[in-house]
């Protein structure tokens, strides 16, 4: 049941895509279609490329090659600057550092101290008290 029903559904498709690359050919269709028909038809028939000789020319450059490399040499020197900064700033923390030292200001807000310290010098570890209570 499902085979023919198949095949049916298939021979049905053949005939109307039969239809549709026949519709160009067909002036009344051409004449109550878009705009965009006529161009599309033509494309699809091979016709309305454009030609190799309508390529634009090359425009001239209005710089000359000493102000390149002034420009270049401006972006290079910002960059050692940039990099100079970085490297001034020293070796980025690794992830288990970070994390120890967010453990210990953790630590330090449990504990209700008010100088926690800073990344680079971290406040020593306070004895344990025990809560009145």
């Amino acid at each position: 049941m499902l085979r023919p029903m198949a095949i049916m559904a298939g021979a049905a498709g053949l005939a109307l895509l039969g239809g549709c690359a026949d519709i160009m050919q067909q002036q009344t269709i051409a004449q109550i279609a878009p705009d965009w028909f006529e161009e599309k038809a033509l494309e699809v028939k091979g016709q309305g490329y454009p030609d190799l000789n309508d390529i634009p020319q090359p425009r001239k450059v209005g710089t000359t090659q000493a102000q390149w490399d002034k420009n270049a040499t401006g972006l290079k020197e910002q960059a050692a600057k940039l990099e100079a900064e970085l490297n001034a700033q020293g070796a980025i923390r690794s992830d288990e550092a970070v994390r120890a030292t967010a453990a210990q200001w953790r630590a330090c807000v449990e504990e209700g101290r008010a100088v926690c310290g800073t990344p680079d010098n971290p406040a020593p570890a306070a004895p344990a008290t025990r809560k009145p209570g």
